[in-house]
């Protein structure tokens, strides 16, 4: 009866926040597979829901689906809610679904993303992270006005919050609009001066609009105020780059790799296009690709690069696998 539904409920609680807890391990341990499957896991414990119109049933396993029914899933959902706004924001149910949502995202579930952000939103309406998740989202689909949408409602959200004008900045330069991009970007670093990704993105979009002084100001004061960013260094290297600046450029890619005990990926890719650039050197270049894959699993930018190296080495096989990869 009553106690042993109880006592079920309460397992799968329990079970819910394991699931999150591991899942944030494997992620610190860059085990990304491990923890999207605990992330789905820990999903498969929400009702489905009745207000949500784009939801799509994930794909979970059918072993990690609980034998409780839809009134049990509710109470799992409230209990669940309760624990994670009360001690652990974490492991709340909103979160997971967040998380989910953005693997599913990164491998092109598009409508099973949707439906998870969806959700998240309806349970945490004021999640600025997930809104932003979204917007990417929309981006993609090639919904422009419903991704400036979702920024605005997080503007109206905290006006003050840098991520979103620094998100949105970013949306911009892809869509070649630099001069919005410049404004988001600057009021970023404005609202926020210790925000590492304001400065590399406001440094980039003044390199593209052809403010070269000024990108190399901005790069030269984030290197002194974030001596030990990897990713400030990586990305005023590709400036350097851009800017025939080749030696200075190898100096900054292998300072970043340094500073990061040879675990940020980019550096090793920009360092393999420069050892094909200047040497026509195709073994080398995959070699420190290959690197990259191995430090991160998930960068796009060392799969893409590495299945070029691979068709100018005629291996259409290899190119093919780097491809699937991206």
């Amino acid at each position: 009866g009553s106690a042993a539904e109880c006592s079920s409920v309460d397992a799968a609680v329990a079970r819910a926040r394991c699931l999150c807890e591991r899942a944030h391990a494997y992620m610190s341990a860059n085990d990304f597979e491990s923890a999207f499957s605990d992330w789905l896991a820990s999903c498969a414990l929400i009702p489905t829901p009745s207000a949500v119109p784009s939801w799509t049933e994930l794909p979970v396993p059918r072993d990690a689906r609980p034998a409780l029914d839809e009134k049990q899933l509710q109470q799992v959902l409230s209990t669940w809610k309760d624990f994670s706004s009360a001690k652990a924001p974490h492991v709340a149910p909103s979160y997971a679904l967040t998380m989910a949502g953005m693997f599913l995202h990164l491998r092109g579930n598009y409508a099973e993303a949707m439906g998870c952000y969806d959700y998240a939103l309806q349970l945490q309406p004021t999640s600025i992270e997930v809104l932003l998740k979204r917007a990417s989202l929309w981006f993609e689909k090639e919904e422009l006005p419903k991704a400036l949408a979702d920024f605005e409602t997080a503007i109206g959200i905290d006006a003050g919050c840098a991520d979103i004008f620094c998100h949105r900045g970013q949306l911009y330069i892809l869509q070649n609009d630099l001069g919005s991009a410049l404004a988001d970007l600057r009021k970023a670093v404005s609202i926020d001066a210790k925000s590492v990704l304001a400065r590399i993105q406001l440094g980039m979009a003044l390199h593209r609009h052809g403010q070269q002084s000024e990108a190399r100001r901005v790069f030269s004061e984030a290197e002194k105020e974030f001596p030990n960013s990897p990713e400030v260094l990586n990305y005023f290297g590709e400036l350097l780059v851009e800017s025939g600046e080749v030696d200075e450029a190898k100096a900054k890619f292998e300072k970043a790799l340094s500073l990061s005990s040879s675990k940020f990926a980019l550096a090793h890719v920009n360092l393999g296009v420069l050892q094909m650039h200047l040497q026509q050197d195709v073994e080398g270049a995959i070699k420190y690709c290959r690197r990259a894959t191995e430090v991160d699993p998930l960068c796009e930018t060392a799969h893409v690069h590495m299945a070029h190296l691979q068709l100018q080495m005629s291996n259409l096989k290899e190119a093919v696998v780097s491809y699937d990869k991206a």
